[in-house]
């Protein structure tokens, strides 16, 4: 009695289990451009109307997908971009047995709503047209950064001239921007007075624009700054530094590094020295830091009058710890023979051991 009764038990959920794979089915179908290629890794979104049900399947290399599985019912298909834009969308009923073809032929929708819908026509003329101009855009824009790097101003400046019209919204001050740094460039590396001037102009005249399109742009201050030591003007540099530290106090150590090695490469030594003092405060690990404030402090020396050197406080230790951060660093040497000069040897610790042969 107690086995008859168990196998009783497991035909029952047998019985039970049929029925619901009989009430499925499925769907398939391509997915192909306005230039009729297959759309191959899209997106396409399945969506139940009746309830509150949604699953995806993206396409194969051929644009094809399948869905098998569903429920009888309607459903609304979408085709999704590889950047999950919704290009299109269908509404069909999936019934019992073999897959609803479910296909997307963009090239033949999009012209029977052209033909049905002038205002659809309209948005996908603008669409278009977006697409055209931003791809412009972005070819112009990295040509531009490429030849930037490579120290061919001039010739990222006339290609970031060619991206400023086509660029919209948060797009405008990156390339105004980029337009103020090439001129920036040009203007430090020619040799001409007059097209020195010009240049510069031209970098002030991108960077007044490009602040005002994005004022917590904290890079342009900071960038800003750089133009304006070259030029020699020290107090308008240290605002724009200052403006580009108070923006982004996290960065703040490192616009106060760049304000002091550009003051000690133009001789100002008292401005370089608060700058990098802020810097090595902020960011007690930076050693090129120490470095340049050594640097900046030596150069506000005093010769005694038996010519030994006279240096200010904080000299010695800046250059002792510049080494201990970076004991094989860039400027070790140099930093090596700045404390030769300022205490007449070099600290043991910072003096490489030899292997004894043998």
């Amino acid at each position: 009695m107690r086995r008859f009764a168990l196998a009783g038990l497991v035909f029952a959920g047998l019985v039970v289990a049929v029925p619901v794979f009989a009430q499925t089915g499925g769907v398939t179908g391509k997915c192909t451009g306005q230039d009729g290629q297959p759309l191959a890794g899209y997106t396409v979104q399945v969506e139940r109307t009746e309830v509150k049900w949604q699953s995806k399947v993206k396409t194969n290399k051929k644009g094809e997908y399948t869905y098998i599985g569903l429920a009888v019912g309607n459903y609304k298909f979408t085709l999704l971009d590889p950047n999950g834009k919704q290009m299109w969308n269908i509404s069909k009923h999936v019934g019992l047995g073999d897959p609803t073809e479910v296909p997307f032929d963009m090239a033949k929708e999009q012209a029977i709503a052209k033909k049905e819908n002038p205002e659809i026509a309209k948005q996908q003329e603008e669409e278009a047209k977006n697409q055209k101009q931003y791809t412009g855009l972005k070819a112009s824009f990295d040509q531009g950064n490429a030849l930037l790097a490579e120290k061919k101003y001039a010739d990222a400046a006339a290609l970031f001239e060619q991206a400023l019209p086509l660029a919209k919204e948060k797009n405008i001050p990156v390339v105004l921007g980029r337009l103020a740094d090439s001129y920036s460039g040009a203007s430090k590396a020619d040799t001409d007075s007059t097209l020195r001037d010009t240049h510069r102009q031209k970098a002030l005249d991108y960077f007044a624009k490009a602040i005002e399109a994005d004022p917590t742009n904290a890079d342009l201050h900071n960038n800003l700054g750089s133009l304006y030591a070259d030029m020699g003007k020290v107090p308008d540099a240290q605002a724009e530094f200052q403006k580009a530290a108070d923006i982004n106090p996290s960065k703040a150590g490192t616009y106060y590094y760049n304000m002091g090695v550009i003051f000690v490469n133009k001789g100002k030594m008292d401005e370089a020295a608060v700058a990098l003092k802020k810097c090595t405060d902020m960011d007690p690990t930076n050693a090129n830091a120490f470095y340049w404030y050594g640097m900046a402090l030596l150069g506000k020396a005093e010769t005694k009058p038996d010519g030994s050197i006279a240096p200010v406080p904080g000299t010695v230790e800046a250059f002792q710890s510049y080494l201990k951060l970076d004991p094989t660093g860039q400027w070790a040497d140099s930093a090596k023979g700045s404390l030769e000069i300022l205490q007449g040897k070099v600290q043991t610790e910072y003096k490489s051991t030899k292997k004894k042969k043998g």
